[in-house]
């Protein structure tokens, strides 16, 4: 299947393997490497493929004599989704950690996973916070919420594990045939972890793990229209399967409402109302997620767009309560009597 397998199989599974998809990688190929290697855990394979790089990394690889390095050649540039599928169905260990070509693990970050997974068995995906840093940003670290019905709402409109943090139970991809769909191109971890959430739970540990680089040849740079519109298929694909289909507008609206955005022209909140009315009925139960928690969190959402959109004017408490979400919400004393004396007009 491929041009080379450098290193044989390891006779004895690795308890881990650190999957790392490779392309043209050399500028920052050396750091990713060694951030692996030099990890408190020891007992791990390291799968790199390289997928066809024109690069020097292929001899950036090759120059680790560390046994634990697997490497594997693909025969030609297959593209970055055929080449996670080979890590899904080539890696040995019983946890598969995804490890990006430009970014950086923490010493800690194997092990502490690791520990997560083994005293919690029904998680099958679990990524960490972690550092976004790069040349023209300010770095900042990212804390993703870890409990499960939080992140499976979130992933209604935007993935809530970043995908250089995932550590995976290779038992449920191999039970349940997982794998990244090259239908979600620039949206297939995304796609993926939805696909996760039907036969397991999903989490973040809740430490800084990881440092994520950002620059301009990365891929959420590069493919920013792409990203859009595979995202707005995983979204459709969630409330289909909620027995609520939404257009691509619809989808677009939701993710404005849910990010959030205040800015809310009058025709734009009624084509909403009309939306959330709709989703109000949605089967969240295909979700996991408890109807009563995803009705309260549209709701909160619903309270404070009415609260902070200053285009509402005087009219923000009969939004509020013109849809029937206004029941699932209670705001405080003190909000109800700034909507209230915004109706009437007076300054707050």
């Amino acid at each position: 299947m491929y041009l080379r397998l450098a290193n044989l199989l390891m006779p004895d599974c690795p308890r881990v393997s650190v999957f790392m998809p490779v392309y043209n990688a050399g500028t920052y190929l050396r750091e990713a490497i060694e951030s692996i290697l030099n990890q408190d855990f020891k007992d791990f394979e390291y799968v790199i493929v390289n997928d066809g790089s024109k690069d020097e990394s292929e001899s950036i690889i090759l120059a680790y004599t560390d046994p634990r390095i697997r490497y594997i050649e693909n025969p030609q540039n297959l593209g970055l989704i055929a080449t996670l599928n080979i890590g899904m169905e080539t890696c040995l260990g019983e946890y598969i950690i995804r490890m990006d070509q430009d970014d950086i693990s923490l010493p800690s970050r194997i092990s502490q996973q690791v520990k997560f997974m083994d005293k919690n068995p029904g998680y099958g995906l679990v990524g960490s916070w972690f550092e976004d840093f790069g040349e023209h940003i300010e770095s900042q670290v990212i804390r993703y919420n870890s409990d499960d019905t939080y992140i499976r709402i979130r992933h209604l409109y935007q993935t809530h594990i970043s995908h250089p943090t995932a550590v995976m139970r290779t038992s449920v991809i191999h039970e349940h045939k997982i794998r990244f769909d090259p239908e979600f191109v620039h949206g297939e971890d995304y796609n993926c972890w939805v696909t996760f959430s039907e036969f397991c739970r999903l989490s973040n540990f809740p430490e800084l793990l990881v440092r994520k680089r950002d620059h301009p040849t990365n891929i959420t740079n590069k493919y920013a229209s792409v990203m859009h519109a595979t995202c707005t298929k995983v979204k459709q694909r969630q409330f289909a399967k909620m027995n609520t289909p939404i257009t691509n507008e619809e989808a677009d609206l939701y993710s404005r409402f849910a990010n959030p955005e205040w800015d809310f022209t009058l025709n734009e909140m009624e084509n909403l109302n009309k939306l959330l009315s709709k989703l109000f009925h949605a089967d969240s139960d295909a979700l996991q997620i408890p109807i009563a928690t995803y009705r309260k969190y549209l709701s909160e959402k619903w309270f404070h767009l009415c609260y902070q959109n200053k285009n509402l004017k005087t009219t923000g408490i009969n939004w509020w309560k013109k849809n029937e979400l206004y029941n699932y919400h209670q705001p405080t004393w003190l909000q109800k009597q700034k909507l209230t004396l915004r109706k009437m007009g007076l300054p707050v």
